[in-house]
């Protein structure tokens, strides 16, 4: 029986353990925190745990919508609760990985690890050092915050995402260095939650990689909140005595005082100290290079996830560690990545699939496009939240449906169905047909779609 040793218990290393163990190879998954990775303990889940309390707070203050009368102060944030609620979700996800691993007899090594030379790791533990020697490896290492080059993470003024999940209690004043996924998901948690929130982006809109009209109505949104937006700004400095910040922005030089100053510039791969250079696996800026088997350059060993930085979602790493494991076990699959979908757990919510407007009037030239107004669905107008809408891309030859993008209530639940055109390479005509339940917000997405060859009802 081969062993294959797996360096990282995130979502693509423990995905591509349990996959590996079923095909019969005997695994060993070295996890030098916890099993789960970033996403389970410091990222996605954590982070939709208390953008879940935000919700339920934000829905109790708008109580009086649905004619229920909650007096105004009956509505406060319990933070220590809060946070409790938020650690239970952890404590309950991170114990299920645990379980995974004993049913599928995955050996789990607490350490930290490191190539000694093709077919060896060291392995620094607690208790000691430990060689381990295996036919096929995975990295699965991840990935980590980036820091502004003048002002490093201090854990207190300072904070990268992890810390700023994990606060005793809502900043009064919390500056966002950085609009994109993570910046916009932190501004809308504590904006809702009480804290006021300046958000400084460079780009001259919020979530670059998306359409401007999409993240337009987010930045409406998080406005409506109370959030401070500065975009073509940047942050020049920092001062800890001051606890200010200078931010450069189109009108000037201005100085934000801040309680909490939260960076959310990127994130890059983890692989310093793995001994990559050691035994010749090759490394860019971007990452390690894999192909689309998720191979190295060194037949034997596979990296996947954050690692080898591409897009760095939870569920592209499941996919990415999937595919890494069946061909570690002799297997011949590759990755797809055609329809992916990007969600975005802000209020309003945003969510999308495939090419944006800009990448498929790249590829296409003159494109047709539906769109469709949650303000004209009857399920969102019971739920009072009519912010947004459904838009479609549709390319002008076969009317081949090749990118969708959503915003607005439940867009991160629709994006699935979407996913699902996107990836059946279904045409504008063929969706045409399908019949959508009512009333629901997904009548929408099927809405945009016949609006963009001509055929919407209600639009």
């Amino acid at each position: 029986m081969q062993n294959v040793a797996i360096i990282g218990g995130g979502p693509a290393g423990y995905v591509a353990a349990i996959t590996a163990a079923r095909l019969g190879k005997r695994v060993f998954l070295i996890e030098e925190k916890e099993l789960g990775g970033t996403c389970l303990n410091e990222g996605c889940m954590p982070t939709k745990a208390l953008l879940e309390s935000a919700e339920m707070y934000q829905h109790v203050q708008r109580a009086g919508r649905f004619g229920i009368d909650v007096p105004a102060e009956a509505a406060r944030v319990n933070w220590k609760n809060v946070q409790a609620y938020k650690q239970g979700i952890v404590r309950r996800l991170t114990s299920g990985v645990h379980h995974l691993m004993k049913k599928n007899q995955v050996q789990v090594i607490r350490g930290k690890a490191a190539f000694i030379d093709e077919h060896r790791l060291r392995i620094e533990r607690t208790d000691g050092e430990q060689r381990l020697e295996a036919d096929r490896f995975l990295i699965a290492s991840g990935a980590e915050p980036i820091a502004l080059p003048f002002a490093p993470f201090d854990g207190e003024w300072i904070l990268h995402s992890g810390h700023a999940m994990s606060l005793d209690a809502a900043p009064p004043v919390l500056l966002i260095v950085g609009g994109g996924v993570i910046g916009c998901e932190f501004a809308s948690l504590y904006g809702r939650m009480g804290s006021k929130v300046i958000v400084v982006e460079m780009a001259d809109q919020l979530l670059p990689g998306e359409d401007a009209d999409i993240a337009a109505v987010l930045e409406r949104g998080l406005k409506q909140s109370g959030v401070t937006v500065h975009l073509g700004s940047r942050v020049e400095a920092l001062d800890h005595t001051t606890k200010t910040a200078r931010v450069r922005t189109p009108a000037g030089l201005i100085e934000v005082a801040a309680d909490a100053v939260l960076v959310a510039i990127g994130r890059r791969p983890r692989v310093a100290g793995l001994g990559l250079e050691r035994i010749g696996v090759r490394v860019t800026s971007r990452g390690i290079e894999v192909n689309e088997r998720m191979q190295t350059n060194l037949p034997h060993i596979f990296a996947a996830g954050d690692a080898i930085g591409g897009i760095q979602l939870a569920h592209v790493a499941f996919h990415e560690g999937e595919v890494s494991a069946v061909n570690i076990c002799g297997g011949d699959r590759t990755v797809h990545y055609r329809a992916v979908p990007r969600c975005i757990y802000t209020s309003p919510e945003v969510a999308s699939v495939g090419l944006t407007e800009r990448q498929a009037r790249e590829a296409y030239g003159e494109i047709r496009i539906g769109e469709f107004p949650f303000a004209a669905n009857g399920r969102a107008q019971i739920l009072q939240e009519t912010a947004g809408k459904a838009k479609v891309m549709i390319e002008p030859r076969y009317h081949e449906i090749v990118g969708i993008s959503l915003v607005g209530p439940r867009a991160t639940e629709l994006i699935g169905q979407a996913a699902l055109l996107l990836h059946t390479e279904m045409t504008a005509e063929a969706a045409e047909n399908v019949i959508a339940p009512h009333p629901t917000l997904s009548e929408t997405l099927w809405e945009a779609v016949r609006g963009g060859i001509g055929q919407a009802v209600h639009g």
